[in-house]
């Protein structure tokens, strides 16, 4: 998980928060043109022989690996961007244009880190005020989230 502060001015504070990517889009689609050339291959190879039903289902195999590349590539490109600049708390979610924002007052806003009831479930990061919360960092483990919210708590 990727968490990035930047301070384009000297009191404004932007955190952008991503999940870990292990692979680009690029690479994604090389590994995906790897795996579609040594499973036609095989299948070929076996077709040659005789067992042409292997292609069918080297075909239905590739297209199930290649929706499920795809999803996950869709995901790469989320994130959340908490913005904390003048007298506001924004908070921006989404892949390349925000798909969901809110706003909250700074001097109103805290961070709020709920320990898990159960041991072994994660944390949960909110930024609350007025009785309405955002939760963020869904995607990082516990000691991101940690240091992310002492992060915040700090530029608040």
């Amino acid at each position: 998980m990727s968490v990035t502060r930047e301070q384009p001015r000297a009191n404004d504070v932007h955190f952008v928060i991503r999940p870990n990517t292990s692979l680009s889009w690029r690479g994604n689609q090389l590994f995906f043109a790897g795996m579609v050339v040594i499973s036609f291959g095989i299948a070929g190879f076996f077709a040659a022989q005789g067992l042409w039903m292997m292609l069918p289902f080297a075909g239905l195999e590739m297209l199930i690996l290649g929706i499920g590349l795809y999803r996950c590539c869709l995901r790469c490109g989320w994130r959340e961007v908490v913005s904390i600049d003048g007298q506001e708390v924004r908070i921006a979610v989404g892949r390349s244009t925000p798909e969901r924002a809110c706003s909250f007052q700074r001097c109103w806003a805290r961070v709020i880190l709920d320990k898990a009831a159960i041991n072994g479930y994660p944390s949960r990061l909110f930024i609350r005020s007025h009785g309405l919360q955002v939760e963020i960092g869904a995607c990082l483990v516990d000691e991101e989230r940690h240091s992310l919210a002492a992060a915040l708590r700090a530029a608040l």
